[in-house]
């Protein structure tokens, strides 16, 4: 799957909210698996194993009081056109996600990675590496909002939904309006990695 139709000409540095709540949503529409348990964690990351990019995020359930932060109850890796979505809670172990998320040569690409590793190391103890963060590419195009729907707007002219955002993530099973975020927030970033890498490099060539 090619990456998404986007701006081609000159990006905005900034959009407003109102603009952006303007935009049609966009919505992953491959194939979304869920793994709830070590098995099939290791199932699922036997497939990923082999991929060179994948889009990348976690999701909390929210505290609404005072206190620590929920730990992660869902990680999600996405290729072009497949989401796995790996539920953390209850089982509360990383297991054979290690390999992917220790592994150099292959890319995991999303927004606040620092601050997902960071909850993800609650859950398990790892050395992160292949991380990198859309923020930092979108500085380079001398873009100000970093935000994933900022980003969304701004390169695809299209609206990500954060309706599902602070539902319950540890319910079981996920809703499909749940499944369906998650999924598109992860494959969104691999496809907003790919094309601003893309037009980085057209920059520097002076194409």
């Amino acid at each position: 799957m090619s990456v998404l139709n986007s701006n081609q000409g000159e990006l905005p540095t900034r959009l407003e909210k109102s603009q952006i709540n303007e935009l049609p949503l966009i919505r992953f529409h491959g194939s979304i698996q869920s793994a709830g348990d070590i098995k099939s964690f290791k199932k699922f990351v036997s497939k990923l194993s082999k991929q060179k990019i994948l889009g990348f995020d976690i999701e909390c359930k929210p505290n609404f009081k005072r206190g620590p932060n929920n730990p992660p109850a869902l990680l999600q890796l996405s290729t072009a056109d497949q989401a796995f979505l790996f539920r953390l809670y209850p089982v509360m172990k990383l297991g054979p996600l290690v390999e992917i998320l220790e592994n150099p040569e292959i890319i995991k690409t999303g927004v606040a990675i620092k601050d997902d590793v960071y909850n993800l190391k609650k859950i398990e103890e790892f050395t992160p590496a292949g991380f990198e963060d859309l923020a930092p590419l979108a500085q380079s195009l001398k873009i100000e909002q970093t935000g994933l729907r900022n980003l969304t707007a701004i390169f695809f002219s299209q609206r990500l939904s954060k309706s599902a955002q602070l539902s319950n993530w540890q319910k079981s099973p996920l809703t499909p309006a749940q499944q369906a975020y998650a999924a598109t927030d992860a494959w969104i970033s691999r496809e907003l990695y790919l094309i601003m890498k893309a037009r980085l490099a057209a920059t520097t060539t002076g194409t």
